[in-house]
């Protein structure tokens, strides 16, 4: 016998119901990004390709790298690029593997030079790139449960599914949920903060929780510093009195003055100060300082210029990567959800805090877009979209209310599909099986740019850069050399494709110059088309995938093959096998 009363067990039901509807939409979340972690692992047959199709990604070697420039030596070429946490953590995930390997006899000894001590390095480094993966997929599954809790705490149930359901489908959540970046991590410790946050947007500010949105804010941080546009703001609006209902003089100092210092003690913990402080201070010199210590990307893609044009472009520009990002249908939505939000408080307008300070210091201040910057935003801006589709069942509108949902749930899907498509499809296993089958023995393949975006090839088919080039970055003024190589001494096969340094829409890296690819293309540089593989799309016209920031998955690839002169006493010419 309890005490229980009716109320107690209404509330214990909804609650039930609630963590079960959670975990149900983490484990679907789960399901839908699993199946292409696979897509892109690195085939290392060679010191220089033991990386993935992913851009930035931080696996196969990356985690395994900083542990050992933290803990063994510090090599000075390390990648300074990100903070230290998410490094750490993957590292931890492959850890288990790697016993696994030593125990087994497959791993004879850590080297830092290829094949790493591995026995069977084409093995191991997929297997690490996939636990690493297997991460990202939790991690974005976590998201998607987060996404929940925020909105039921906002607005109830119904808002919760739907929030969780926009966020799960958004097609940067199906992209970055299958790699090792530091997109979705750092998205779901932000999204564990928010649910924080919305509990103190609620039910008030208390010690409790503001030392627990000060560990996830830390946390956040220590995984990708763009993460402290997002708190920064929510920081500063708790010290108004909205979000406690006091009274003077009786202003909250001791949960304010926890919350920062949780935060402070988790960012100082995450991002390995208490380890290897030198780390860190140069990851924040670079980046504030030296960013071409960073990246080389200001030369292939310049910030738009500072003029009044430059700025309209930008905006622009601004708009279209908020749309690519959040589908105009889920915008519509939750400019209407926000409308109706704010006709009951003008408190509302701090969940646009964070967009208005991200595009400030990271869009005008730069002069760049990046559209995985909107990603953590999705989960805000879904939120008042299910809140304007729940609206709609108090309405004379009341029965279209499911039909809405369907249409902004479909248009996400789609895309997510598409992409899925594309990398099921991915050009480069059709360009490498054609490649196989086609060198002979003792002929070259060289390529542009980078060689990440290179087809994966078994150890018997060499390729290089072309003209064997090691350092690449930010040259201009090749064209006239690489033509003269080309017409002396140039390799049986060119490959072609886009990469980060290529221009929206271009075919080709921004390694290769113009002019040269105009010769591939018209036949001038003694080459001709071999083999073209086209982009993979599912959906084409207003349902067409956006791209992503880099095109990196299914890119357009062309083979040129060199044009040989034929046998003696046959006339014309001849092109490479298979042709």
């Amino acid at each position: 016998m309890t005490n229980e009363t009716p109320k107690d067990r209404a509330m214990n039901k909804a609650r039930s119901r609630a963590w079960r509807s959670a975990l149900s939409l983490g484990i679907l979340a789960a399901l839908l990004y699993v199946p292409l972690i696979g897509w892109g692992l690195p085939h290392a047959t060679a010191p220089d390709r033991v990386q993935t199709f992913a851009v930035d990604e931080l696996l196969p070697l990356g985690p395994l790298a900083e542990m050992h420039n933290t803990f063994v030596v510090s090599k000075p070429d390390r990648n300074y690029g990100y903070p230290w946490w998410h490094y750490f953590v993957l590292a931890g995930a492959q850890a288990p593997y790697l016993a696994y390997l030593k125990f087994t006899g497959g791993w004879d000894r850590p080297e830092t030079a290829f094949p790493f001590g591995l026995r069977n390095p084409v093995r191991a480094l997929k297997a690490l790139t996939l636990i690493g993966r297997a991460v990202s997929v939790l991690m974005g599954a976590g998201v998607v449960v987060a996404a929940y809790w925020f909105s039921f705490i906002l607005w109830g149930h119904a808002a919760g599914v739907v929030t969780a359901l926009l966020t799960m489908l958004n097609y940067l959540m199906f992209y970055f949920s299958r790699t090792g970046n530091t997109d979705v991590p750092a998205f779901f410790w932000t999204a564990l903060g928010l649910v924080v946050f919305a509990r103190i947007f609620r039910q008030g500010l208390t010690a409790r929780r503001a030392i627990w949105l000060g560990i996830f804010t830390g946390v956040a941080i220590a995984t990708k510093d763009q993460a402290v546009a997002f708190f920064l703001p929510l920081g500063v609006a708790l010290l108004f009195r909205r979000f406690h209902g006091f009274a003077p003089p009786a202003f909250p100092f001791r949960p304010l003055l926890l919350g920062l210092a949780a935060s402070l003690v988790a960012y100082g913990i995450c991002t390995g100060m208490v380890v290897d402080p030198a780390r860190h201070v140069t990851h924040v010199k670079y980046l504030f300082f030296n960013t071409e210590r960073l990246t080389s990307m200001p030369f292939y893609h310049p910030p738009y210029p500072r003029t009044l044009a430059g700025f309209l472009d930008l905006f622009v520009a601004l708009g279209g990567a908020m749309r690519q990002s959040f589908t105009l249908p889920v915008l519509m939505a939750a400019a209407a959800g926000l409308v109706l939000a704010l006709k009951n408080s003008r408190a509302w307008l701090v969940f646009l805090l964070p967009l208005v300070l991200n595009i400030f210091l990271l869009n005008i201040l730069t002069g760049v877009v990046v559209v995985r910057y909107f990603l953590p935003f999705t989960l805000l801006v879904d939120a008042f979209a299910a809140y304007a589709v729940i609206s709609l069942r108090n309405t004379r509108w009341k029965l279209g209310w499911v039909a809405v949902l369907v249409v902004l749930c479909a248009w996400r899907l789609a895309l997510g599909m598409d992409l899925t498509y594309a990398q099921w499809n991915e050009t480069r296993y059709a360009a490498s099986a054609w490649l196989q089958s086609n060198m002979r023995p003792g002929e070259r393949i060289e390529f542009f740019g980078n060689q990440q975006f290179m087809p994966p090839l078994p150890a018997e088919i060499p390729s290089r850069r072309i003209a064997g080039r090691k350092v690449w970055t930010r040259e201009s003024g090749h064209g006239p050399y690489l033509l003269e190589y080309l017409h002396r001494e140039g390799p049986e096969y060119l490959a072609v494709f886009p990469d980060q340094t290529s221009r929206p829409g271009a075919d080709f890296s921004g390694d290769c110059p113009p002019e040269v690819y105009a010769a591939l293309v018209d036949g001038s540089a003694g080459y001709r088309l071999a083999a073209d593989f086209p982009a993979s799309r599912l959906l084409r016209g207003m349902f067409q995938r956006p791209a992503l920031d880099n095109p990196s998955v299914s890119p357009p690839v062309r083979i040129f093959a060199r044009v040989r002169p034929s046998p003696a006493g046959a006339g014309g010419v001849a092109v490479g096998p298979g042709v």
